[in-house]
């Protein structure tokens, strides 16, 4: 029994660090994504976004939408000048402020590739000595932390058996990395296995885990939402002359929100570090399962705030900015649900079909995917054929090619009708024909039980 019971609390150990090794593997992810770690490119180690910007696939596309935009322009100031020469009181404007803004809308063609790289290059340099700054294992032992050895000690807290007087030391080097949480038996020379708290590991670890995918797949459209709006900023450019930048300055409020946006996730990722190892240090109540709810509420709102920096963070740009942030955010998980949903329900349609074949499909269309898989494994797939009581020899040996012939067009049928459930039930039954039978063309044949002595003299009573 220990045996086992040590198996399962390995096995339980094996599910948490799985899960943290992935949330830390993301998390490397983050810092690539948002360029505070650079990315090696053909030998070169740069930035990943300021690569997209300076490839020439972009920058040809950027310089098309720029013609085109200059082409706009042109169009835009004749409309103002038009405009102009009907327009009364304050909304008349002079030739002469027209062609100014005409003036600034190409300065602005020419300057917004330099900006844009100029500040993506700034701002990633401040962000990166901010994450330093704020990152207190980087000061104090010069090594970046690591989520699943956070998580290890937060469900640990309890469980600890090395040294007392080492144990911060000994938390220090799991959060750091220095000592591996992936080793088990590393692990176990100071914590106790089974007495490890895996509903706050495994759970908050599983919470942790969904908050992150979605901040990665944020990342990852962030890069794809401000090669777009460079690649179009022309057009927003070009219609300076006639809504006097309106256009511009929303596109402006956009760009800023998502290149600053991001990185607000990197830097409440660290104040995840700071406030976490406090709270473990916090009795709230006098019992110990108690304490690991709130630190679970405390991991699972910890990550929640990772994942919502970039709101705050953008709606410090503009109110447009964050709005936007929030709907897009909203969006994409109704979308990511939907999809999820969708996917999962032609999956297990697919699945039923495969294994049910028409049964399940015409018995699904009425009574859902529960009463097509009960339809699956109960109906019958195809008439069955009574074998005779004594077939001649010759008429089963002269049509036995036949029905081998015949054997792999009737297993076809019973996979059509009755998926690979169908073909399994009927698969006995055809060798049994090939085998025994008398007829022409294979058939799922049954045989008849043999009459026992005593159903015998009851039917030659009867």
């Amino acid at each position: 029994m220990d045996w086992l019971t040590n198996w399962i609390f390995d096995l339980f150990y094996g599910i948490q660090k799985t899960i943290c090794y992935i949330i830390d593997f993301i998390k490397e992810i983050f810092y690539m994504l948002a360029g505070i770690d650079p990315v090696e490119i053909n030998g070169q180690r740069t930035d990943l976004l300021s690569n997209f910007l300076l490839s020439d696939k972009v920058k040809k596309s950027f310089l098309l939408v720029m013609l085109v935009a200059v082409a706009l322009l042109i169009m835009f100031v004749i409309i103002a000048i038009i405009r102009s020469e009907y327009a009364n009181g304050e909304n008349k404007k002079s030739k002469t402020l027209i062609m100014g803004k005409a003036f600034q809308s190409f300065m602005i063609f020419l300057i917004v590739p330099f900006i844009l790289i100029s500040g993506i290059a700034l701002s990633n340099t401040v962000v990166k000595s901010v994450n330093t700054a704020m990152n207190p294992y980087t000061l104090e032992s010069g090594q970046e932390a690591t989520i699943g050895g956070q998580i290890l000690v937060t469900s640990g807290y309890y469980a600890y058996i090395g040294d007392p007087s080492e144990r911060e030391e000994i938390e220090l080097k799991f959060i750091t990395g220095e000592l591996d949480y992936n080793n088990k038996d590393v692990v176990a020379e100071y914590y106790k296995i089974r007495d490890l708290d895996f509903f706050i590991g495994i759970v908050g670890g599983l919470v942790i885990l969904v908050m992150f995918v979605m901040s990665s797949i944020s990342f990852i459209q962030r890069i794809f939402d401000i090669i777009l709006l460079y690649i179009v900023s022309p057009i927003s450019v070009s219609t300076i002359p006639t809504d006097d930048g309106q256009r511009f300055k929303q596109w402006k409020e956009m760009m800023i929100g998502k290149v600053l946006g991001a990185y607000g996730i990197i830097l409440s990722m660290n104040l995840f570090f700071i406030i976490i190892p406090q709270v473990q240090k916090i009795a709230f109540f006098g019992n110990a399962f108690k304490n690991g709810i709130v630190q679970l509420l405390f991991l699972i709102g910890g990550a929640f705030a990772v994942t919502k920096a970039n709101i705050v963070i953008a709606n410090l740009t503009g109110s447009h900015a964050g709005g936007s942030e929030t709907r897009e955010l909203i969006a994409n998980m109704r979308t990511g649900k939907n999809i999820t949903r969708a996917v999962g329900a032609t999956a297990m349609g697919i699945g039923g079909a495969i294994l049910g074949g028409k049964h399940f499909m015409d018995q699904n269309k009425s009574s859902g995917f529960a009463g097509g898989m009960k339809s699956t494994f109960s109906s019958p797939v195809s008439k069955g054929v009574e074998a005779m009581d004594n077939p001649s020899k010759l008429s089963r040996y002269a049509k036995m090619p036949s029905r081998i012939a015949t054997l792999p067009i009737g297993m076809m049928k019973d996979l059509a009708n009755g998926g690979i459930v169908g073909m399994g039930k009927n698969f006995v039954p055809r060798v049994n024909n090939v085998i025994k039978g008398d007829t022409l063309f294979n058939h799922a044949q049954s045989l008849k039980k043999p009459i026992k002595p005593q159903e015998k003299s009851d039917e030659n009573h009867t």
